[in-house]
C-alpha cells in the first residue's frame, strides 16, 4: 500500500502534469495554426508525437523492468519535456516542429508508462491498483480545471507564445513532485528478465484481443478530442468558451474516476469497460450534430463514462495480466497501442476534415468506435484475478431474470472462449 507521502507526491505529480496538459490540449493546436500550419500538418505532428512515443514504450518499459527503477526516468523525462516546449517559440519551420514533437512524444509516453508501473508495483499485492490510481489521478483533473479556468478569466495568457513558459514550468514541477515518492524494494538488476516479455504477454489471447479493441477505441477518441478546439472555433466559439468546454469535461470525470477505481477492484474490469465502449460512439455522434458551440457542454457530460472508465479500467486490466517482472513492459504495450492510435487517428482525421468538414470527420469516427465496441463485447473476458475463470463454467447471475441479458453483456463476452481467460 502507498504511504501518505507517496500519495501526496503522486497526486502533486498528476496535478502539475495535467495543468500543463490543459494548455497543450486546448491551445497548442491554435498556436500551431497561428504559425501557418494546416490541419493536415497539425495531424502529421500529432502522428509524429504519437508514433515516436509508441515506438519507445516497450523498450523503455523493458529498460525500467531490467533496472528495477522508475523514478530516475520519470524525473529526467519531465525536465526534457519542459525544455522542449520552451523551444516551440523558436521553431520557424514544419521540420523544426517535427523534431520537437518526436522528442516530446518519446518522453511524455515514457512518463505515463512508468508512473502507471510505479503505482502497480506498490498496489498489486493488495488488489487496490484501480482505487489508488483513481484517488491520485483526480488531482490531475483538478490541475486541468485550474489551468483552463484561469484561461477563461485571462485569455491573454494563451495568445501566441505566451503559453509556452507556463507549460515548461508545470512539467518541471511535476517531476519535482515525484522525487519524494518511494520505489518498491526489488532485487538488483536482471538484464535478461524482460527480453522475452512481449511474446509472453501477447501470448495471452485475452490481452491481445483487448489491445485490438482498445486501439479502435483510442483511434476514435483521440481524433475527436484533437480537433475539438478547432471545431468549436469554427462554430463561433471563443477561447473562453473552448477553455470552459474542457473544464466541464474535467469536472465530470472526477467523481466517475473515484467511483470506478473502487468499483473496478470490487466488481471487475469488464463492466466499466463495456460502458465506455458503448457510450463513446454516442458521444461522437452528438459532436457531429453540433450547430451552436454552447451545445458542446451537454456532450461533455458523457466524459466521465468514456474517459474516466476507460483510463482506470484499461490500466488495471493490463496490470492484471502482466507478471510482476513485466509490469512496466505491460504498461508499455498499452501506451504503445494508445500511441499508434494517437498517430493514425489525428492524421486521418485531419485529412478527412480538410477535404470535407470536421463534423463529417466525427461521423466517420462513430463507426470506428462501434467496431471497437463490437470486438470487446464479443471476445474480451474479465481479467480481475479473483473474478475471472473458465468461460465454459460461468458464475450464476445473481440478479432478477429480466436483467440477466444486461448482466450477461456486462460480465461475460458474447462469444464464449475455451480455457482460462486470465493467467
Amino acid at each position: 500500500m502507498l504511504r501518505a507521502r507517496d500519495r501526496i507526491g503522486l497526486s502533486a505529480h498528476y496535478f502539475f502534469a495535467f495543468a500543463a496538459i490543459g494548455f497543450v490540449v486546448g491551445f497548442v493546436p491554435l498556436f500551431l495554426k497561428s504559425r501557418g500550419l494546416t490541419l493536415t500538418q497539425i495531424g502529421m505532428l500529432a502522428a509524429v508525437y504519437a508514433l515516436s512515443g509508441a515506438a519507445a514504450q516497450v523498450p523503455m518499459g523493458m529498460l525500467s523492468d531490467r533496472l528495477r527503477r522508475r523514478k530516475p526516468l520519470i524525473v529526467g523525462g519531465t525536465l526534457v519535456l519542459g525544455a522542449s516546449y520552451l523551444l516551440y517559440g523558436l521553431a520557424e519551420s514544419f521540420a523544426a516542429f517535427c523534431a520537437l514533437y518526436l522528442v516530446g512524444g518519446i518522453v511524455f509516453f515514457t512518463i505515463v508508462t512508468l508512473t502507471n508501473a510505479l503505482i502497480s508495483d506498490w498496489t498489486v499485492a493488495s488488489r487496490s491498483t484501480a482505487a489508488t490510481f483513481g484517488r491520485t489521478r483526480i488531482w490531475g483533473s483538478l490541475g486541468f480545471i485550474l489551468t483552463l479556468s484561469l484561461v477563461s478569466a485571462l485569455p491573454v495568457i494563451v495568445e501566441g507564445a505566451n503559453l509556452l513558459p507556463g507549460i515548461a514550468l508545470l512539467y518541471w514541477l511535476s517531476g519535482m513532485a515525484i522525487v519524494p515518492v518511494s520505489e518498491l524494494e526489488r532485487p538488483g538488476r536482471q538484464p535478461h528478465a524482460a527480453l522475452s516479455g512481449v511474446p509472453k504477454l501477447l501470448g495471452n489471447a485475452n490481452l491481445t484481443v483487448f489491445l485490438l479493441a482498445f486501439l479502435m477505441y483510442r483511434l476514435s477518441e483521440v481524433s475527436g478530442m484533437n480537433y475539438l478546439s478547432l471545431y468549436l472555433q469554427e462554430l463561433g466559439g471563443n477561447n473562453s468558451l473552448i477553455a470552459m468546454a474542457f473544464v466541464a469535461s474535467a469536472v465530470v470525470e472526477i467523481p466517475f474516476m473515484v467511483w470506478v477505481g473502487r468499483a473496478s477492484d470490487r466488481i471487475g474490469r469488464r463492466p466499466p469497460l463495456v460502458v465506455a465502449f458503448l457510450v463513446l460512439p454516442l458521444r461522437l455522434f452528438l459532436y457531429s450534430r453540433l450547430v451552436d458551440p454552447m451545445d458542446v457542454f451537454f456532450v461533455q457530460m458523457f466524459h466521465g463514462l468514456t474517459f474516466s472508465f476507460m483510463l482506470v479500467s484499461s490500466l488495471v486490466f493490463v496490470a492484471d495480466l502482466s507478471p510482476g517482472e513485466l509490469r512496466a513492459t505491460g504498461q508499455g504495450l498499452l501506451n504503445m497501442t494508445s500511441g499508434v492510435a494517437m498517430a493514425v487517428g489525428p492524421f486521418l482525421g485531419g485529412w478527412v476534415a480538410d477535404r470535407t468538414s470536421i463534423s463529417s470527420m466525427y461521423g466517420l469516427l462513430v463507426w470506428v468506435a462501434l467496431g471497437g465496441a463490437l470486438v470487446f463485447l464479443l471476445l474480451v473476458c474479465e481479467s480481475h484475478p479473483e473474478l475471472s475463470g473458465d468461460s465454459r463454467d460461468p458464475r450464476p447471475m445473481s440478479c432478477p431474470r429480466f436483467l440477466r441479458p444486461l448482466a450477461r453483456i456486462l460480465f461475460r463476452p458474447l462469444i464464449a472462449r475455451r480455457g482460462k481467460v486470465a493467467d
